[in-house]
C-alpha cells in the first residue's frame, strides 16, 4: 500500500498531534516529514501566507493546512467523512470549536507554567525536534525564560488557575458532555474526540502529564480513544 501523503511536523505541536492521532486511528499509510522549527518558514511546502505546522501534502501533491480541517480532509479521503458525520451538527461545531479554543491555549500552561516546568520542557523539546548542533542548545537555555517569562506565566495569571487546576476543569467539562458514553462520539470516538485526544497527547511525552493521569474520567476516555490507534 502506497503512502496517501506527507504530514510535515514537529514532535512537539499540539495541532500536529491531532492529525497524527486521527492518521493512526485510520491506519493511512503516510510519511512523517520532521520540520526543523528553526527553518520552518523557509521549508514548508504551503502558502506564503501560512508558514505554520501542520501541513498535509497528499498523493497528488495539493496541499493543506490548518489541523481542523486538515483532519476533515482526512476524514471525508479516506472514510467516507464518517467521524465528521453527526445528526446534531450544532452540538458538533459548538464542541469542536471549544477544544480547538480552550484546550490549544491550556497545553502552553502546563508545560511553561512554572521556571522548572519550562526548563524541562525545552530541554525534551531540544531532543525531540531537528535542531542543529548549536540551534538545540539555543533553544533548550534561551527558550525556556522567553516561554515562561513572556508567554506562560501571562496566560496562568490571566487565568487564575493553576494549570493543572485548569485541565482538571477542562476534562470536567469535555467529559460531563458525554451523557454516560466513553465518548463525545457516543460508542465510539469522532473527530471532536480525536481533537481533544491530540492536545492531551501532546503533553504526554512531558514529566507533567502526571498532573492530568489523576483525572479519573478524563484519563478512561484518553486511554480508550488510544486504544483506537493502530500503532
Amino acid at each position: 500500500m502506497g503512502s496517501a501523503g506527507k504530514l510535515h511536523m514537529l514532535y512537539s505541536c499540539p495541532f500536529c498531534w491531532k492529525v497524527r492521532g486521527l492518521l493512526e486511528h485510520l491506519d493511512i499509510a503516510h510519511e512523517k516529514i520532521q520540520v526543523n522549527p528553526m527553518k520552518a518558514k523557509k521549508t514548508l511546502p504551503s502558502a506564503p501566507e501560512w508558514k505554520k505546522v501542520p501541513v498535509w501534502v497528499d498523493s497528488d501533491d495539493a496541499v493543506f493546512v490548518d489541523s481542523t480541517p486538515i483532519m476533515k480532509h482526512i476524514d471525508k479521503m479516506h472514510n467516507d467523512g464518517k467521524l465528521w458525520k453527526t445528526d446534531d451538527e450544532e452540538r458538533r461545531d459548538k464542541w469542536m470549536e471549544w477544544v480547538d479554543l480552550h484546550m490549544s491555549k491550556a497545553t502552553i500552561p502546563i508545560l511553561y507554567g512554572s521556571l522548572w516546568s519550562a526548563l524541562k520542557t525545552t530541554t525534551r523539546v531540544s531532543k525531540l525536534e531537528k535542531f542543529g548542533f548549536i540551534s538545540k542548545r539555543l533553544y533548550a537555555w534561551a527558550g525556556f525564560p522567553i516561554m515562561w517569562g513572556i508567554i506562560a506565566r501571562k496566560r496562568v495569571k490571566k487565568d487564575g488557575r493553576t494549570p493543572k487546576k485548569l485541565w482538571h476543569d477542562l476534562l470536567d467539562e469535555f467529559t460531563n458532555e458525554f451523557g454516560g458514553k466513553s465518548f463525545f462520539g457516543g460508542e465510539s470516538p469522532d473527530l471532536v474526540d480525536f481533537a481533544a485526544f491530540g492536545y492531551v497527547r501532546s503533553i504526554s511525552p512531558y514529566p507533567q502529564f502526571s498532573q492530568l493521569e489523576d483525572h479519573s474520567s478524563g484519563m478512561d476516555w484518553y486511554n480508550a480513544v488510544k486504544a483506537t490507534l493502530k500503532v
